[in-house]
C-alpha cells in the first residue's frame, strides 16, 4: 500500500515512523509547501520522496495521512477522496462545524473509500482493558468518567511551526478531544450537555487560553470531567477514572466493593511486537532498545505492586492507592490505529474511529469553547443536525 503524508511537522514525521513498523505498507511521497520542512525531511533521509508542489504529490497514492493544521483537515479530506484516496486524518477530524459537514458531503459521494480519525487512545492497551470491563457489565451503571490531558508544551507548542498561535488552537479541541473521544467511548453513549472554563495564567504565550476544564452531562445521566492543562510542569498526566455501581477503576486499578487493594489491570511492557522490525516492514526498533526503555519502568512498576501488601487497607489514611507509572503506551497506540485502518481497507469493516464517531467529539469540544467564553452551559448538537 502506497502511503502519502500530508504535513510533515511534528506529526508527520511521526508518522514516518509509524508507517515503518506496518507490514505491507510504505511511505512514498511527503508533501508540505512550507520551506522548512524539506530540512526537516533532509534530516530524515527521506529528501527523494519530499515534494513541495501539491500537483506532483497526488499521482501514484493508495491512501493519505493528513497531519496538516487542524483548520485544514477538511480540505486535505475532501481533496484526497475526490481522487478516490483513502484517508486517515490525525485527531481532531476538524476544528469547525463548517469543516465537519464538508468532509460528511465529500465522503457520502466517496462510499468506497475509508476515511478513519488517529484517535490514539482507543487504541492504548489500559483503555481497551477498561473499554471491555465497561462492556462486560463489571462496573455497573456507570455514575462518573474523569480523564487528563496534561502535557508541559511551554518548550515545544512552537518547535516546529507556530500555527497554534496563528490558528487560535484552543486546548479543549486540540487536545482535549482525545478525553472527550475517549470518555465517549468508554461510556457507549453520547454527550448531550457541556459546561466548561478556560484559565491563561501558566503559558500566557499560548493562543487564547492554556487550561480548559469540561464537565460532560452524558445522555443517560452520567457526568464526565476532561481537564486539558499545557503549562503545568511535570510529566505527563493521562489518568482515567471509570465510577460504576459496582466498581470503579482509578487510573491502572480496579476497586470492587469488597475492600481490598485494587487490581492491577495492566503492566508496562517490555518489548511491543508491533513496533519491532520484522518481515514486510521498512523500520520499527530493535528488541535491546525496547529493552533498555522499559525495563526499567517494569522492573519500579513490579517492586511496587509487591510493597502494596505492606499497606493492605486502601482506605486506612495511609493506605496505597495509586499506580507508580503512567501507562500511555504512544507510539503503540498510534501504530494501533494505522494497523486497524489498514484492516478497515483490506477487510472492508467499518474503522474503529470514523468520521460519525470523530465528528461527535468535535462538536462537543466546540460546544465546550462556546461554553467558556458564554460562560453557560451549552448543548451538544446532534451529528444529523
Amino acid at each position: 500500500m502506497r502511503i502519502g503524508i500530508i504535513g510533515f511537522g511534528g506529526a508527520g514525521q511521526a508518522h514516518l515512523f509509524y508507517w515503518s513498523c506496518v507490514a505491507g505498507c510504505r511511505v512514498t511521497k511527503i508533501f508540505d509547501p512550507k520551506p522548512a520542512a524539506a530540512g526537516r525531511a533532509a534530516a530524515r533521509g527521506a529528501s527523494d520522496i519530499f515534494c513541495a508542489d501539491e500537483d506532483r504529490f497526488w499521482p501514484d497514492l493508495d491512501a493519505v495521512v493528513v497531519c496538516t493544521p487542524d483548520g485544514s483537515h477538511a480540505r486535505y479530506i475532501v481533496a484526497a477522496l475526490e481522487r478516490g484516496l483513502h484517508v486517515l486524518v490525525e485527531k481532531p477530524l476538524t476544528d469547525s462545524a463548517e469543516g465537519l459537514c464538508a468532509i460528511r458531503r465529500a465522503a457520502a459521494a466517496a462510499p468506497a473509500q475509508v476515511v478513519a480519525v488517529v484517535h490514539q487512545m482507543r487504541f492504548v492497551p489500559l483503555h481497551q482493558k477498561i473499554k471491555a470491563l465497561v462492556d462486560a457489565g463489571a462496573l455497573g451503571a456507570l455514575s462518573y468518567l474523569e480523564g487528563y490531558y496534561v502535557h508541559d508544551l511551554t518548550t515545544r507548542a512552537f518547535a516546529n511551526d507556530r500555527w497554534r498561535e496563528d490558528d487560535n488552537a484552543t486546548p479543549i479541541v486540540y487536545s482535549g478531544c482525545h478525553f472527550v473521544d475517549l470518555l465517549r467511548w468508554l461510556a457507549g453513549e453520547e454527550i448531550v450537555e457541556v459546561f466548561a472554563a478556560a484559565g491563561h495564567r501558566a503559558f500566557p504565550e499560548y493562543p487564547e487560553s492554556d487550561l480548559n476544564l469540561v464537565t460532560l452531562k452524558f445522555a443517560s445521566g452520567a457526568v464526565g470531567k476532561v481537564l486539558v492543562a499545557f503549562g503545568e510542569p511535570g510529566p505527563q498526566d493521562h489518568t482515567v477514572r471509570v465510577s460504576g455501581r459496582e466498581a470503579s477503576v482509578r487510573g491502572n486499578l480496579l476497586y470492587r466493593r469488597d475492600g481490598r487493594l485494587g487490581e492491577v489491570l495492566h503492566r508496562p511492557l517490555i518489548f511491543q511486537p508491533p513496533l519491532l522490525r520484522g518481515a514486510g516492514k521498512s523500520g520499527g526498533q530493535s528488541r535491546y532498545r525496547q529493552l533498555r526503555t522499559n525495563l526499567p519502568p517494569y522492573v519500579m512498576a513490579r517492586t511496587v505492586e509487591m510493597l502494596r501488601v505492606l499497606a493492605r487497607r486502601p482506605d486506612a489514611e495511609y493506605g496505597a492507592a495509586n499506580y507508580p507509572v503512567r501507562l500511555y503506551e504512544h507510539s503503540l497506540a498510534c501504530v494501533g490505529a494505522i494497523e486497524d485502518f489498514v484492516g478497515t481497507i483490506r477487510d472492508r469493516r467499518p474503522p474503529l474511529c470514523s468520521i460519525e464517531e470523530a465528528g461527535r467529539t468535535v462538536l462537543a469540544c466546540i460546544a465546550s469553547v462556546e461554553s467558556f467564553r458564554m460562560n453557560r452551559a451549552v448543548a451538544v448538537p446532534a451529528l444529523d443536525a
